[in-house]
């Protein structure tokens, strides 16, 4: 019976201040809603998978002549690209 004596406690301290209750309202909406929508874009972006047509025609371009450590900062040339695939 200590469960619903409680509740009628934090009822009545609600009641009695009625900025706090509403702050408190505020903070849980805006924080489940913000939950919701970081969760919703997670979903969608990283563990949703890619819709890809023509799948088995997906190929990965490399530049095998630059070291390892230059391919993060250079970009792949466009020339070298053309040079790579088939027409």
């Amino acid at each position: 019976m200590s469960f619903v004596r409680d509740l009628k406690v934090a009822a009545y301290s609600l009641v009695r201040t009625p900025g706090l209750a509403i702050a408190v309202v505020l903070t849980l909406a805006l924080g489940i809603g913000a939950n919701a929508a970081i969760f919703t874009l997670v979903r969608g972006v990283l563990l949703k998978p890619l819709v890809n047509r023509d799948e088995d025609r997906l190929i990965y371009i490399s530049d095998k002549a630059l070291p390892a450590s230059a391919t993060k900062t250079l970009r792949f040339p466009y020339p070298r690209y053309r040079t790579c695939v088939r027409a």
